[in-house]
């Protein structure tokens, strides 16, 4: 009878300790995978963030707050900036101050507009102007010509499977409420796909946007002393070493916060760094503690099959075919809490993803492959197979004869 053969009747036989290991190893393994798969995609959570700009303005919030409302779109609605603000920096105009202090922005190279203004879907809906859409390109289509029109983001436009010319329906969106009328718009254009949280968007003209808040001003309350004259962020590249300029302007003197890209992304990256390495620390204690439970199983089991090992040494076989038995035993424990384990994690992390929502970025943005879990079943055969050793060195010290007796 080969060492395979022996190791399969065992654990048949003893079909509930073999049941309660292959179980115990099937959700180390799960665990482990999704707690790895967590992993990738927490160090991935920023991947999908709008590219272009080196520095954002917005209402005074906190510079985590405007990154991730502005170039991730999330979040809550985001508080107003005066349009005559944005309007006078584009023109390089002096911007003038109550204390008759003023300001040349000439360190500016370009700005952009954002507001957001309405919802199609879960997609937001922002008013910008063609500064914003260049850069991107057009995939279809061109920037709006007329009022009422409205370019899509790459994967809105796959999802919904709209097309240049079709009619889209959406709700206002102003100062974080919905309203109950339905707006309509034509499609001018589709951008090309960008990987970013652009491709989840809608890109309307400001005077659009500024027309629905206009339309929606009982929604303002106090967060608005400009009437529908807003917008949300200015999005902003500089001439070199035109932040501090800008950021003693906005900050001092305005009601307005500028931050910088780069700064608050390192921010989000140490907040998350910590959360990240635990995650990965867990999994490996996982399955190690994996290992430990098989290795305790099969010491327990040969403790109580000493006299049967000792028949076999007696009837012929060597230290090496037991060994050899041994091995496949905890490989067949590994391999079948393997498959089932990775049965679970791809069924059970899609529903979890569901669940955390907007903790990760979208799935059409940053895929999560269940071969991402690879590792832990590479791991997780070898710490198998190696919890065996316990038993192996017992097995190899064993008096025959002294078995026999007892």
């Amino acid at each position: 009878m080969t060492p395979l053969h022996l190791a399969v009747l065992s654990l048949l036989r003893r079909k509930v300790p073999t049941v309660i290991t292959v179980v115990s190893i099937a959700i180390s393994v799960a665990c482990a995978g999704i707690l790895l798969r967590l992993y990738h995609l927490s160090a991935s959570r920023f991947s999908s963030m709008g590219q272009g700009w080196e520095a954002i303005v917005g209402a005074k919030a906190g510079g985590i707050d405007i990154l991730l409302d502005s170039l991730n779109g999330e979040g809550p609605y985001p508080g107003y900036l005066p349009y005559a603000l944005f309007h006078s920096l584009k023109a390089e105009q002096a911007v003038k101050f109550e204390d008759g202090a003023t300001s040349q922005p000439s360190y500016i190279k370009d700005i952009t507009p954002f507001l957001y203004f309405a919802k199609a879907g879960k997609s937001r809906v922002v008013g910008t102007d063609e500064s914003f859409v260049n850069p991107i390109g057009f995939a279809e289509g061109q920037w709006v010509g007329q009022p009422g029109e409205i370019v899509l983001g790459a994967l809105v436009a796959r999802q919904q499977n709209w097309r240049v010319g079709d009619t889209v329906a959406a709700v206002p969106w102003v100062a974080d409420r919905l309203g109950d009328s339905t707006l309509q718009f034509k499609v001018s254009g589709i951008l090309k796909p960008t990987s970013s949280a652009w491709d989840t968007m809608l890109f309307g003209s400001v005077s659009d946007a500024q027309a629905v808040v206009a339309a929606n001003r009982t929604f303002l309350g106090e967060s608005s002393i400009w009437g529908e004259k807003v917008l949300n962020y200015f999005l902003i590249n500089l001439h070199p070493d035109g932040f501090k300029y800008l950021e003693a302007l906005v900050n001092k003197r305005t009601v307005g916060q500028v931050v910088r890209v780069e700064q608050e992304k390192r921010k989000l990256e140490n907040l998350t760094g910590a959360g990240k390495s635990i995650g990965l620390f867990v999994s490996i204690f996982v399955i190690l503690l994996s290992s430990l439970s098989v290795s305790a199983m099969l010491i327990t089991r040969f403790e109580a099959m000493g006299v049967q090992l000792a028949v076999l040494r007696a009837i012929g076989y060597g230290r090496s075919e037991i060994g050899r038995w041994l091995i496949w035993e905890g490989l067949l424990l590994g391999v079948a809490g393997c498959l089932i384990g990775a049965s679970i994690d791809g069924i059970g992390f899609p529903l979890l993803r569901e669940l955390l929502g907007s903790a990760l970025p979208p799935a059409d943005l940053v895929a999560s492959h269940f071969w991402e879990s690879f590792p832990i079943w590479i791991v997780t055969l070898p710490t198998t197979v190696f919890a065996i050793f316990v038993p192996l060195i017992r097995l190899y010290r064993q008096d025959v004869h002294q078995a026999l007796k007892g």
